[in-house]
C-alpha cells in the first residue's frame, strides 16, 4: 500500500520510535524509504554560515552522520536515501514530499525541551501541523513505541460524519483490506469544556448515542467483506478517541485532517486530530481531504 515512505529524522537520538515504526513499514511493503532532515540554519543582510563552512559540506556531513547512526536498519532496506536541507522545516519538507509523490509521512512527537508557557499542547504552530494541513498523502504521527515486527490488526477511525471524515473512512477501510484488519469506528458526542453543548441536557444520552450508531449504518456498504463496529459515547473527543484506542488494544488510529479552514488558529476538529496524535498511546495516521468514492 506504501511505496514510498519518507520519515522525518530527528536528531533527538533518545526518541526513536518513528524510525523504528519506518523501517518496519518499509521492509513490510518492500517500500522506498527516504530519511529527511533540514538543518535550522538561515542568513541575514550580515553573514552567510557559508562563510565558516560551506552549505554542502554541512549537509554531507549530516546525512554522513544520518547513516551511520541508522547502519544497522538501513542495511536491511535495499531501496532507500538520505536526504538534507537548509532552511524552515515544513517549507522544505512540503516541497520534497510533492517532487517526490511520497505516499507516507512518518514523524514523532515534539522534539523542543525548552519551556513555553505561552504555547499548549498541541497548538497549530506545530511543524505536524504545518505538514499535516498541506499535504495529500496521510501523515503517521509515533509516540510510543511500537511493538518488533507489529501487525496491523485493529483500527480505531474517528468519525464526525463530515465529508473529510467520510473520505478518510474510505481510505481505512483500503487499509483494512490490506492488513485484514478489523475497523472500529467511532464517534464522540462533544459534550463541550468552555461552552456545554444544551442539547445533551434534555434527553437521555442514550438517544443521542443511538441516533449516532444508527446514522453509521450507511457506512455498511463501503465496509463489505471488513470486519468492524460501531461506537459513540459522549465526552471531550481527544479524550475519548484515546481512551477507546487504549481500551480495545488498537493498533492505529485514523483520523481526518480538515484542510478547508481559512482560520490558522482552528486546527481542524477543534484541535483533536493534533492532541489525539501528540499523546501518548497506539500511532495516529493522519489524513487530508481527497475526494474518494466508496458509499
Amino acid at each position: 500500500m506504501f511505496k514510498k515512505i519518507l520519515l522525518a529524522a530527528s536528531p533527538a537520538v533518545n526518541t526513536q520510535t518513528a524510525p523504528k515504526a519506518a523501517f518496519d513499514l518499509a521492509r513490510r511493503n518492500d517500500a522506498e524509504l527516504i530519511l529527511y532532515h533540514s538543518l535550522p540554519i538561515g542568513k541575514d543582510a550580515w553573514c552567510t554560515f557559508d562563510e565558516t563552512i560551506p552549505e554542502e559540506t554541512l549537509k554531507q556531513a549530516t546525512a554522513d552522520k544520518i547513516a551511520a547512526f541508522y547502519a544497522e536498519d538501513l542495511a536491511t532496506i535495499p531501496k532507500h536515501s538520505i536526504k538534507v536541507t537548509t532552511g524552515l522545516a515544513h517549507e522544505k519538507l512540503l516541497r520534497y514530499i510533492h517532487a517526490e509523490g511520497v505516499d507516507l509521512v512518518v514523524m514523532g512527537h515534539h522534539t523542543a525541551t525548552i519551556d513555553r508557557p505561552d504555547r499548549m499542547w498541541g497548538s497549530v504552530d506545530t511543524t505536524i501541523r504545518k505538514i499535516c494541513s498541506n499535504v495529500f498523502c496521510p501523515v503517521m504521527v509515533v509516540t510510543n513505541a511500537m511493538q518488533e515486527n507489529a501487525d496491523i490488526k485493529r483500527i480505531v477511525v474517528a468519525t464526525d460524519f463530515s465529508t473529510p471524515s467520510d473520505s478518510t473512512l474510505c481510505y481505512a477501510a483500503q487499509m483494512a483490506r490490506k492488513y485484514d484488519a478489523h475497523l472500529d469506528i467511532f464517534h464522540v458526542l462533544d459534550i463541550g469544556v468552555t461552552r456545554p453543548n444544551p442539547k445533551y441536557y434534555m434527553q437521555d444520552m442514550d438517544v443521542f448515542t443511538g441516533q449516532a450508531k444508527e446514522r453509521m449504518t450507511r457506512f455498511d456498504k463501503a465496509l463489505t467483506g471488513i470486519s468492524h463496529s460501531y461506537e459513540c459515547w459522549e465526552g471531550i473527543p481527544y479524550v475519548e478517541i484515546l481512551k477507546r484506542a487504549r481500551w480495545t488494544d488498537a493498533d492505529l488510529i485514523i483520523m481526518a485532517q480538515y484542510s478547508s479552514s481559512q482560520e490558522i488558529s482552528k486546527p481542524m476538529i477543534g484541535s483533536t486530530v493534533i492532541q489525539v496524535a501528540l499523546s501518548p498511546g497506539c500511532p495516529a495516521l493522519i489524513v487530508n481531504y481527497r475526494a474518494r468514492h466508496c458509499m
